[in-house]
């Protein structure tokens, strides 16, 4: 089992990963500071008020929990410094959006260059991945599947 992310807007474009390589990317983002620790009940939180205004959480119905788990999906913060590490570790159809993935690349091409020339010679698989996070920041993103 492993992780498809796939390209946001329309484009059939997937990038897949078995298990083991993910869990050593998403790891080797990690040690680059490309990714991000957020509070998931303040997104939660964030998205109920997005998509519910003014309701309180006392009445909502089975119908509303659709909206409000697509706009939890979709939710980010203002000033991104990498992409959530919940959107990477769980595949619940999170969107990785432009800004996430923008930050995220910016924190790899911050970091020492021998730190990163270890990562891609540790992972076949790295250039190709760096290569598609660029190509989804150009576009919608990512949704993580």
């Amino acid at each position: 089992m492993g992780r498809a992310l796939t390209l946001e807007g329309g484009s059939p474009a997937t990038y897949f990963l078995d298990h083991f390589t993910f869990e050593i990317v998403v790891r080797a983002m990690d040690s680059l500071g490309m990714i991000q620790d957020l509070n998931i009940l303040d997104l939660a939180r964030a998205a109920f008020h997005r998509a519910l205004p003014g309701r309180p959480l006392s009445q909502i119905d089975p119908g509303d929990v659709r909206a409000v788990m697509e706009g939890l999906r979709a939710v980010g913060v203002a000033d991104p410094t990498g992409i959530p590490r919940h959107k990477l570790n769980t595949a619940e159809g999170w969107l990785i959006t432009p800004r996430e993935i923008t930050a995220a690349l910016a924190a790899y091409q911050q970091a020492e260059p021998e730190r990163r020339e270890a990562v891609a010679a540790r992972i076949d698989e790295w250039a190709t991945w760096i290569d598609f996070l660029h190509t989804a920041g150009d576009h919608a993103g990512l949704r993580s599947n």
